[in-house]
Order: structure tokens, then sequence, then C-alpha cells
């Protein structure tokens, strides 16, 4: 896989993440009893005012909204290594508000959006670990011509 083409598929895949985080929240809020509860100035037992609601929210949609210009504009090796450690890290919290959720009450379409959200996470970071093992090799062909139009030799 070329460079561009890992880069081009995981900002796509990062994108899909924070589509489906975004829509798990939305489907959240249009479930049973949720509105309600935030009308009247809570969310999950937590009140809207607190930083870590608020924290947590945000960074649910920043995070993958600001791995995509990160992973088509920073160096290969550090690319890799950044998407690895943090579609695990996002990976992993999807894994565990799946398990609470699933402890708590059941499957409902927001679980699934989560669900989704941190498989494609762990995909993300599968590649990232694959780029480190197996990095691409340089295009020889470009290396080739340019090297002989430097020489002056016959194309």
């Amino acid at each position: 896989m070329t460079n561009l083409l890992f880069r081009m598929r995981v900002a796509v895949l990062w994108v899909a993440v924070a589509v489906a985080a975004s829509y798990s929240i939305v489907l959240y809020l249009v479930g049973p009893g949720a509105l309600e509860e935030m009308l009247g100035g809570s969310m999950e037992g937590d009140s809207l005012d607190s930083f870590a609601l608020q924290g947590f929210v945000a960074g649910i949609i920043l995070i993958p909204l600001a791995m995509v210009p990160v992973s088509l504009l920073i160096a290969d090796r550090v690319n890799h290594y950044l998407n690895l450690v943090v579609g695990g890290l996002f990976g992993l919290f999807g894994a565990f508000a799946v398990a609470a959720h699933l402890m708590d009450g059941g499957l409902t379409g927001h679980v699934v959006l989560v669900a989704v959200a941190g498989i494609l996470a762990f995909l993300i970071a599968g590649l990232g670990a694959l780029g480190l093992r197996h990095p691409a090799a340089a295009p020889t062909a470009a290396l080739e011509g340019s090297g002989r139009a430097r020489t002056g030799a016959a194309a």
C-alpha cells in the first residue's frame, strides 16, 4: 500500500468514526427519557454544567475529526504510531462504553453505533501497526526516471 493510499484510507476511516460517534450521541438523545433528563439539567447522572460531561462529548467528536488532517499531514512513522495509539485508545473506550451500556440496559441504536466506532478505531490501530511492520518501499520507477534525466541518458 502506498503512503498516499494509506493516508487516505485512514482519513476516511477517521471520518467514519466521527460520524458514528456523532450519530450515537444523537440516537442517545432521542431515546426514551433522555431528552427529558437533558432538559432537566443532567445526562446519565451528571450535570450538564460539569466539565467532565462537556469534555467527554467534545472529545468523542473532536478526537476523530482532529485525526483526519493529522493523518494526512504528518510524517509516515509518526503517523503510524499516532494512529496505532489513538485508534487503540478510542477502540478501548468504545469497547468499555458498549460493555457498560449492555450491562445497564441492553442493546440500543446508539450502543450499536458506539460499537461500530470502536471497531473502526481498532481497524485504524491495526493499519497503523501494519504500516510500522511493513513500511512502504520508495517508488523505484520515479527514481529511475529522474536519474536518467539528470545524467542525460536516453529513455
